[in-house]
């Protein structure tokens, strides 16, 4: 559960981080406030549908080209925020709920059935 709420966080980041880093490109600011809470709302909702955080993966690998694909990557800070974010967005979609219980809580080791 902590690799969702993680991504729940940068996805809320995503939105607000145009605003606290002061991004001047407008296309920066509207990517990451979209990509953002497509990022918050697709894993609140692969609490249901667990499939749906690989959509979370899609999205990150998307932060970290985005700066070269709508052309803002000669500002330094929003490529930096997007690249480091879309690759935290990545890896952390990519963790399972079953990976993500730990072995103590359970009591049992977490390749057991």
């Amino acid at each position: 559960m902590w690799a969702r709420w993680l991504n729940i966080f940068l996805g809320i980041w995503l939105v607000a981080a145009p605003i606290v880093l002061g991004y001047p490109e407008r296309v920066a600011r509207l990517n990451d406030a979209a990509v953002g809470l497509l990022v918050a709302c697709l894993t609140l909702a692969s609490s249901l549908v667990p499939v749906l955080r690989f959509a979370g993966t899609a999205l990150g690998a998307w932060l970290i080209v985005a700066p070269v694909v709508l052309a803002y990557g000669d500002s330094v800070t929003p490529t930096a925020n997007d690249i480091v974010v879309g690759a935290l967005v990545l890896c952390f979609s990519l963790v399972s709920a079953e990976r993500e219980t730990s072995p103590r809580r359970t009591g049992r080791h977490p390749l057991q059935t």
